[in-house]
């Protein structure tokens, strides 16, 4: 199952359940994301042949991030950018979060370990805006 986080017709975030099984390629970003994530399936005895990934010139406009929960669960609260709640959701061992845009928070249930990726390089210094008052919401947390 694939759940969608998304407010105004704009997606924020994408959770890839640990039950999701792709028959096929299948990438759960679009072209113009900012970073891609996909299933590849191959076939027994397929080859790549050797290659390289060349060095090409790519302008990012934000940092999107992939998370992938390797022990542990945790609830990821999501905002828009005027850090206005949109809604809750539980990630859970094995699970993969794609966050495309907007707020959020992650409310640790245990200890945990996750894996992040993002684009381009993280200056720790630049690369976050603290959202101020968010903290005392009333959560609405959708369990799927």
């Amino acid at each position: 199952m694939i759940k969608i986080i998304e407010q105004n017709n704009k997606i924020y975030a994408k959770i890839i359940r640990s039950s999701y099984q792709a028959s096929d390629t299948e990438f759960f970003t679009d072209q113009n994301d900012e970073i891609q994530l996909g299933y590849i399936t191959y076939k027994k005895n397929h080859k790549t042949g050797a290659h390289y990934h060349n060095h090409l010139n790519k302008e990012s406009s934000r940092t999107d991030e992939i998370l992938i929960v390797q022990k542990g669960s945790a609830r990821v609260d999501f905002y828009n950018l005027k850090g206005e709640y949109i809604k809750s959701s539980e990630i859970f061992e094995k699970d993969i979060l794609i966050i495309h845009q907007g707020g959020h928070n992650i409310v640790f249930y245990e200890d945990t370990k996750v894996l992040a990726i993002k684009s381009g390089v993280y200056e720790k210094e630049c690369s976050k805006t603290r959202m101020i008052g968010t903290n005392n919401l009333e959560l609405v947390i959708e369990n799927n």
